[in-house]
């Protein structure tokens, strides 16, 4: 008898343990997530690794959700209206915790805590004259955001306290990274040696390399362009790049020193004008996020992350 309540009593408090942890790493059996709201249209995506969820923010009204990986259970992480955030686009977690959110073209960049709350927030139309705010990247020391309708980056410090200081870190020519009329620089990264940024063009299909410590601005020769170039993720030497147009995902294989890239074979079925990328395990959460359907509004719904393996 002893040892029966043993048991029920062992069997009982691994099943409340299981139930009751978020980060638990057990098997993900999602293909795709589905997210609430027939006028979302996402377009960002940050992962969490210590609570095993992932953020995504509306370029419609800002709101973000907080969603599960392991079930697909999506909750409102944060209010865009009540944050005065328009649009929420490119999303990143710092190594404290702390979730970047660029705000499209409402033109703020603000910082949350893990409880939705704003630590921080900029204007940077009213700052530097700014145009989009995309996308945003992390090293040791900085976060970086890129503009798609201004010849500009501009980079916040990083460290135990947010700063109050954003600055126009970088402009550049028409001669040094043309601009057309529609998306301009979108998608960025830093590179494993914490020398260059990576940012791609999508209007032109061209990357560029940026040296963060002279500012010098290097063309990355490729076999052929990654038009619609969207959200970037690089792995060591292989760029991922989510082009939106094509549906699909292209590694682009890089050389030591970031100048030449070879363009590969694209993968990833049934998206839906896919823009960010993050990465989770052996597979990337990818953003359906159908924005070539904004203007007619009659998108595929619901709206969606799918999972896509890695080759």
């Amino acid at each position: 008898m002893k040892n029966l309540l043993l048991i029920i009593f062992i069997s009982f408090f691994v099943f409340s343990c299981s139930e009751d942890d978020d980060t638990t790493s057990g098997p993900v059996t999602q293909e795709s997530y589905v997210l609430p709201g027939n006028t979302f249209f996402p377009e960002g995506i940050a992962y969490h690794e210590k609570s095993n969820a992932f953020f995504t923010g509306s370029v419609t009204n800002g709101d973000i959700l907080r969603v599960k990986v392991q079930n697909g259970e999506a909750n409102l992480f944060a209010k865009g209206d009540l944050q005065y955030r328009g649009a929420a686009t490119g999303l990143k977690i710092d190594p404290m915790d702390r979730l970047w959110v660029c705000g499209g073209s409402s033109n703020t960049i603000q910082v949350l805590d893990m409880n939705g709350m704003v630590l921080q927030s900029w204007n940077t139309k009213a700052l530097f004259d700014s145009g989009f705010i995309n996308d945003c990247i992390y090293d040791d020391t900085h976060i970086y955001f890129t503009d798609s309708q201004v010849k500009k980056i501009y980079r916040t410090t990083i460290g135990e306290t947010v700063s109050e200081d954003m600055e126009e870190w970088l402009t550049f020519t028409d001669t040094q990274i043309p601009y057309g009329t529609s998306t301009n620089a979108n998608g960025i990264v830093n590179t494993p040696d914490n020398k260059y940024l990576i940012i791609v063009v999508s209007s032109s299909g061209k990357l560029y390399r940026i040296e963060k410590a002279t500012k010098a601005i290097t063309e990355i020769t490729l076999n052929t362009p990654v038009t619609a170039g969207d959200g970037l993720y690089l792995i060591d030497k292989t760029l991922y790049v989510s082009r939106n147009a094509t549906g699909q995902i292209f590694p682009v294989t890089l050389n030591d020193d970031f100048t030449q890239g070879n363009v590969g074979t694209g993968f990833g079925s049934n998206l839906l004008f896919n823009t960010t990328i993050d990465k989770v395990g052996n597979y990337f959460l990818v953003v359906n996020g159908q924005l070539n359907k904004r203007t007619t509004n009659d998108p595929v719904l619901p709206f969606t992350i799918s999972r896509v393996a890695i080759p």
